[in-house]
Formats: structure tokens, C-alpha cells, sequence
């Protein structure tokens, strides 16, 4: 039976595909700025990996370790503004560090790093940070505050500091949706995007398809906010653009095993050295996390893949190394998402936001790619967007190397 089709004649400032965070801050950033946001996810709000996600909203202390200076600061200025503007969704997590002697993560390191993350706070903020991150970043003797299984062998000290986390991701999602209808946007869920034309007299003419029926709707810009399913829109709605980068699956594991509350700890298997898994409290549990690996083919439509068992059982012997205080401990639950890789590996993670102007590379004009790679940069990302959709947008990281981006 063919689709029954129909037509919203109204004109949006903004139609954006993909209902997770990304797109949720774009669809509120446009609504802020005066323009009428529609919102179009394929199946339930934050159905692929902003749900699936670990919910830190990091302040970007990492990115001194590589004097990335820009990053950092977008970071702490898009953490602010989470905490501002949804504190009931957000709450205070305390983040502890083993540090061991002769490794790179040192009490030298740490010490340097919150040092100069308050000299840069000083210069770059006339506010001081909000109440939702109370604890002081500090390294502190011995194994404080340590789980009893972590290896003490060389142990010199613990770095401390705070972090913003979400404390129900969905219930983000639909407080943010939320916002955006009573500022005059759209939400549409289970309503897939499939077809998009340059309407004659400008602008962009989007069909999608919900429950065997067609619609179509008209907008001045198209944003693209799909995270993992970016480069295959791109390819459906103009070419395919290797720059959006492979993707990756990445996923997420809840022990059974209980953890103390509002406390997360970064553990390595091989002691200061090597890659550093984060564990935090969840539902009574422990979820841990991330575990990368290239996104298998039969998988890649999937909001919300489903990682194969061996997979499984490989992270659960990886996280066991790091952390033996969940040795035993049952895996009650697996969030897995697609994202953004440049390889397919998960070694090289994209870290850099991406803004892609179509137009510029001979597609449809009006037609925009939103590339993020961390929740907590959601907001400068979208706000970039903004700035640089008109007649000189193009393809380029977006502002914000210093203190350029709002």
C-alpha cells in the first residue's frame, strides 16, 4: 500500500535531524536566537549513544595535559552552563586518580595541572564556579579514599577533582525537549528523514516517513546532529565525505557488584600507565567504561547496537585488570551507541567538533553536518553552528581556540 503523504506548510527557521543531545542543544540554541527549531529523530529521544553514554559532563581538565588551552576552556564553559540551566538532571561527581611513582600520571603532573586550571580560571572567568562542583581539585597522600583491591605497589598519592554527571540521562533529554516546544519547536519522534530537495524559491524541502505515512516539511537550513549516522545522511542528501569519519562502537558495562555514590574512579590495569577506564555508581551497580572496537557492518543502522558476547566478555576482562574489586561481579546491563572515529578503531577518536557547510562542497545549500564527539561541548558546538550558517560558512573547526566562543 503506498504512504499517505502530507505537508506541513509552515517554513522553520531549523529542521534538525537526530533527537539526542547534540540535537536537542541545537534545536534550544536555535530557539533562543529567534529561529523556529523542528526536531526529527528516527526512533525515541537519545535513542543511540547520548543515553548509552558514561553522563560525565568533564570540565575539560584532560586537554591541559596536551595545552589544549581552546578545548579546555569550551569545556568548562559548556559544563557551567548544563549546571545553570538543567541543575535538577545534574549532580556533583568526585573524581579519584591512583598516581604511582615513576609513571606519567604523577602527583607532579596533577599538582601542575590544577595549578594552572586555576590560574587560567582566574583569567578566563569573573565568576567563581557554580555550587554544583564544590570540592577543589587537590592530590592528596597515600591511598586515600581507595578501594582496598587497588594496586598499592608504588602508590604515591590520589588526584581529586570534580566533574558535572547526569543523573538520568532521558530525563535530560525530555526536559530539554520539553523547552524547546514551549519556545515554539517541533519534537517528532519515530519519524525517520529519507528524502531532501532544494525547494525553487530557497531553502530545503525534507521528506520523511512515520508508521507508512510520508511527510514533508520545509526549512531554511537542515542540520544533520546524527553523531555515528552523520556520513550516511551525508552521503543520502549530497556525497559521500570521508572527513565525517568511520565509526565506532562504543559501549558501556553495568556491574552488579555496588560502588559508593557521587564517586567515580579512572583506573588503568597496568598501574599510572596505559588506558584509564571510569568507573561510577549506577542503579545499585557499577557502570564502567568506554570499551571501543570497529562497528560491525550488520550493525550499522542500529540506534542502539547490540555488542556480541565475546566482546563483552573481552571488556569484562580488560575492566577486571584495572579495577579487581569487580572480579566475580555479574554484567547486569551493556549500553552500546555508535560514534565518530576517524579510523573505525577507537584509538583515535575524533577530538575535534565539526562543522560541515554542504554547500561548499557542491551539495545542497542550506544543508549542515554537526560532528560532536563529547556531551559537554554540545552548546559551543551548536552556537558555532549559528554563527557560521549564512553565505561565508564553510568547513572548519569551529572558533574557540582562546575565548571566542560564548
Amino acid at each position: 500500500m503506498p504512504a499517505t503523504r502530507s505537508s506541513d506548510s509552515a517554513m522553520y527557521g531549523a529542521i534538525i535531524v537526530g533527537g539526542g543531545i547534540q540535537g536537542l542543544v541545537a534545536a534550544l540554541t536555535a530557539a533562543e536566537q529567534g529561529l523556529r527549531p523542528l526536531v526529527l529523530e528516527r526512533g525515541e529521544l537519545g535513542a543511540g549513544a547520548s543515553t548509552a553514554s558514561m553522563g560525565v559532563l568533564h570540565g575539560g581538565l584532560r586537554y591541559l595535559q596536551s595545552l589544549d588551552i581552546g578545548r579546555w576552556y569550551r569545556s568548562r564553559q559548556n559544563q557551567d552552563w548544563f549546571a545553570r540551566e538543567f541543575p535538577e538532571h545534574c549532580e556533583p561527581l568526585l573524581c579519584r586518580m591512583p598516581l604511582y611513582r615513576g609513571a606519567l600520571r604523577s602527583p607532579l603532573l596533577f599538582r601542575g595541572a590544577f595549578l594552572a586550571e586555576r590560574w587560567l580560571s582566574r583569567l578566563a572567568f569573573s565568576a567563581p564556579r557554580p555550587p554544583a562542583l564544590p570540592s577543589p581539585p587537590r592530590v592528596a597522600r597515600g591511598d586515600h579514599a581507595l578501594p582496598p583491591q587497588v594496586t598499592k605497589r608504588g602508590l604515591v598519592g590520589v588526584a581529586e577533582w570534580s566533574e558535572l554527571a547526569i543523573s538520568d540521562a532521558p530525563a535530560l533529554l525530555a526536559a530539554m525537549a520539553a523547552r524547546v516546544e514551549a519556545m515554539g519547536g517541533d519534537i517528532r519522534q519515530q519519524e525517520e528523514a529519507t528524502e531532501l530537495a532544494e525547494r525553487p524559491g530557497g531553502g530545503l524541502s525534507l521528506t520523511t516517513r512515520a508508521r507508512g505515512r510520508e511527510n514533508s516539511y520545509a526549512g531554511s537550513t537542515v542540520l544533520i546532529c546524527a553523531g555515528g549516522g552523520a556520513r550516511s545522511l551525508a552521503a543520502r542528501w549530497d556525497r559521500d565525505l570521508p572527513l565525517l569519519s568511520a565509526r565506532v562502537l562504543a559501549f558501556n558495562l553495568l556491574f552488579d557488584r555496588p560502588m559508593e555514590p557521587g564517586v567515580a574512579l579512572a583506573l588503568s590495569a597496568a598501574p599510572g600507565r596505559g588506558r584509564s577506564f571510569f568507573l561510577r555508581a549506577h542503579q545499585g551497580g557499577t557502570l564502567t567504561g568506554t570499551f571501543y572496537h570497529p562497528l560491525p557492518e550488520d550493525l550499522g543502522r542500529e540506534p542502539r547496537p547490540a555488542v556480541p558476547q565475546a566482546l563483552i566478555d573481552r571488556a569484562t576482562a580488560e575492566i577486571e585488570r584495572a579495577a579487581p574489586q569487580l572480579r566475580g561481579g555479574r554484567v547486569i546491563e551493556v549500553w552500546a551507541g555508535a560514534l565518530p572515529d576517524k579510523t573505525g578503531r577507537g584509538v583515535t577518536l575524533r577530538n575535534r567538533d565539526l562543522i560541515v557547510d554542504h554547500a561548499k562542497h557542491g551539495g545542497p545549500r542550506g544543508l549542515f553536518t554537526l560532528l560532536g564527539t563529547k556531551l559537554t561541548t554540545a552548546r559551543s558546538l551548536a552556537l558555532a553552528a549559528l554563527e557560521r550558517i549564512g553565505p561565508d560558512a564553510g568547513l572548519s573547526d569551529p572558533p574557540g581556540l582562546w575565548m571566542t566562543t560564548a
